[in-house]
C-alpha cells in the first residue's frame, strides 16, 4: 500500500518562488511608483493639508458631477439592455460617431467611426498599441524625459527603449534621425516613435510646427509610425490649439491617442485611439477584455455630442491658464534666483529645475514644510 504525503498543499505553495510562475514582462519591470498611475506623489509629512503637484489630474472643484449624473441616468432609463450588456472590443458605435464628427473638425481630416477604438483611457490606449506592434526586442523611441507610467507600458512588452533628447521646439529631430540609423545598422526594427506633441508631460514643452512637420517627414521616410499622446492637448492657454500630428499627416502613418480623464476625470476611465481604420481593425484583434462599460460610453456619447464637454472646457481653460500665472509668479518671486522654468502654454506640467541642491534633498525639504512633489529622475 503506498504510503500517504502528510504534507498539505498549503506547505508547498509557501516554498513556491513566485518568480518561477512569472511571465518575462512581468519579471522585467518593478513595482512601480504611484506617478507611473496617475496617484498623487507624496512623501513624509506633518503637514495636515500638504499642497500635491504630483499627478496630471484635473481639480476636484472642475468635476461636471452634476451632469455627468444626468446622461448616466438617461443612458440607463432609454436603453437599459443595451447599456447593461457587453459592447464589444471597439466599443459604443454612437460614441465612436460622436468622436469621428468632433476630431474631424479639430484634425481638419474627414473621419468615421472606423477610424475609432475605445480604450480604458490613455494608459489603455496606449497598452493596445504595444499588445498589437510590439514584439520582445523591437525599438520605441520616446522623448528624454517621458511620462514614467509609459515607459513602463512599453517595457512590460518586452521592446527595447531609445530616449531622445529635447529642446525648447520638442524632440531632437536630428537625433532621432541619427538614431533610426544607428538601430537600423545593429539590425533592429523601430517601430514607433511616441511623443507629446501637446504640452509635454513632464516638461510642458509644446512643440514647433516646424518641428512636427520634419519629425512627419523623418517617420514616414523610415516608415517608422509617430503615436501621438494627445492627452492634454484640449488644456491650451491660448486662442487656437496646436495643429496635431495626425492633422498634418492627414490620418497617414500617425496613431493618435485621446482621452477623457484630463479634459473631464480621471476616474472615467475612457479614452480611444485615432487611426487609419486597417491599424484599428488590428487594435481591436488583440483586445481580450470585453470592452469598456456601454453605460459609460452611451453617457458620454451624448455628454460630447450635445456640446456639453466644449462647453466644460471653456470654462477649465481660464481656470487652469490662471493656475499656471499663479504658479509661475510665484516661482519667480519667491525662488527665481535658486531655478529656471519654461512657462508653459497649456497643459498640467511645469519642468523646473534646481541649482545648488540635488532634486532628492529637495522634494524632501519641500514635504517637510507640506509641498510634494515627484523629482525628475523617474521621467528618465
Amino acid at each position: 500500500m503506498k504510503e500517504q504525503s502528510n504534507v498539505r498543499p498549503a506547505d508547498r505553495w509557501s516554498e513556491t518562488d513566485i518568480r518561477d510562475l512569472l511571465s518575462p514582462g512581468a519579471l522585467s519591470i518593478g513595482a512601480g511608483t504611484p506617478t507611473d498611475t496617475g496617484v498623487s506623489w507624496l512623501l513624509p509629512t506633518k503637514v495636515e493639508r500638504p499642497i500635491t503637484l504630483g499627478a496630471g489630474v484635473p481639480d476636484p472643484a472642475t468635476l461636471p458631477v452634476g451632469e455627468l449624473q444626468e446622461v448616466l441616468a438617461r443612458a440607463l432609463a432609454d436603453d437599459p439592455t443595451g447599456s447593461l450588456t457587453y459592447g464589444g472590443n471597439l466599443g459604443f458605435d454612437g460614441l465612436r460617431e460622436v468622436l469621428a464628427q468632433r476630431q474631424g473638425r479639430i484634425d481638419g481630416v474627414p473621419l468615421t467611426l472606423d477610424n475609432f477604438i475605445i480604450s480604458n483611457g490613455s494608459s489603455g490606449a496606449l497598452n493596445n498599441i504595444c499588445d498589437a506592434l510590439l514584439k520582445p526586442g523591437d525599438i520605441a523611441i520616446v522623448e528624454e524625459p517621458s511620462f514614467s507610467g509609459s515607459i513602463r507600458t512599453i517595457r512590460g512588452h518586452l521592446a527595447d527603449i531609445v530616449a531622445v533628447g529635447m529642446d525648447d521646439e520638442g524632440i531632437r529631430v536630428d537625433l532621432l534621425a541619427a538614431t533610426i540609423e544607428e538601430t537600423g545598422r545593429a539590425g533592429k526594427r523601430v517601430k514607433f516613435v511616441l511623443t507629446v506633441a501637446d504640452f509635454h508631460n513632464p516638461t510642458g514643452t509644446t512643440m514647433s510646427l516646424d518641428r512636427r512637420k520634419a519629425l512627419l517627414e523623418l517617420c514616414a521616410n523610415k516608415q517608422v509610425l509617430v503615436v501621438e499622446d494627445a492627452a492634454y492637448a484640449e488644456i491650451y492657454f491660448g486662442e487656437e490649439r496646436p495643429p496635431s500630428l495626425y492633422g498634418l499627416a492627414e490620418g497617414q502613418g500617425v496613431l493618435k491617442i485621446g482621452t477623457f480623464s484630463k479634459p473631464i476625470a480621471t476616474g472615467l476611465r475612457v479614452g480611444w485611439v485615432q487611426g487609419r481604420a486597417d491599424f484599428i481593425q488590428a487594435l481591436s484583434q488583440v483586445r481580450f477584455d470585453m470592452g469598456n462599460s456601454p453605460l459609460l460610453l452611451q453617457a458620454l456619447a451624448e455628454y460630447v455630442g450635445s456640446g456639453e464637454l466644449d462647453r466644460h472646457l471653456e470654462q477649465m481653460r481660464p481656470l487652469y491658464r490662471a493656475k499656471c500665472d499663479a504658479l509661475c509668479e510665484s516661482l519667480l518671486e519667491n525662488c527665481g534666483d535658486h531655478l529656471s522654468f519654461r512657462k508653459p502654454d497649456g497643459g498640467f506640467f511645469v519642468w523646473v529645475e534646481c541649482r545648488g541642491v540635488p532634486a532628492a534633498t529637495l522634494t524632501a525639504a519641500a514635504a517637510e514644510v507640506g509641498l510634494a512633489f515627484p523629482t525628475g529622475a523617474m521621467c528618465y
